[in-house]
């Protein structure tokens, strides 16, 4: 009997992702209280926790959730040429943002106060607005 094409990509992806936690995450392999793993990495994400607070073990289950949650991305096969766009799209706003508001701060510790950092301020709130709808674009373009 035939494997149909859908079935088979799932198999591949449970197989791979079966490889990345023997062999890319041992520790997780051995140790990992999956259910505590997952709650504590959404925590982390949402910026309800920080990996800080975290003990060392549950913080080595969220890097390696981390890990598996990246792998499994990275190799996602059904990621449409508009969700890679879009994600694209967004990884380049992010940096725009990251460098404006760098800008910003070296114009603030600057000193000067005949510089009152509208035109960094302002590039940051556009760089912002880029990046809120680059990331809204990943959300309706990817899965």
């Amino acid at each position: 009997m035939a494997l149909e094409g859908a079935t088979l990509s799932i198999l591949v992806r449970h197989v791979v992702l079966a490889i990345i936690l023997a062999f890319a995450v041992p520790t997780l392999a051995q140790e990992l209280n999956y259910q505590r793993a997952v709650a504590n990495y959404r925590a982390v994400i949402a910026g309800q926790k920080k990996l800080e607070q975290l003990t060392p073990q549950e913080q080595k289950e969220v890097i390696a959730m981390a890990r598996v949650m990246r792998a499994r991305s990275a190799s996602s096969d059904d990621d449409s040429s508009d969700c890679r766009d879009a994600r694209e799209r967004a990884k380049s706003a992010a940096s725009e943002l990251a460098d404006y508001a760098r800008r910003l701060k070296n114009c603030a510790e600057s000193g000067d106060m005949s510089d009152d950092c509208s035109t960094e301020f302002r590039r940051v709130k556009n760089a912002q607005y880029d990046y809120e709808s680059a990331v809204a674009d990943v959300r309706s373009n990817c899965n």
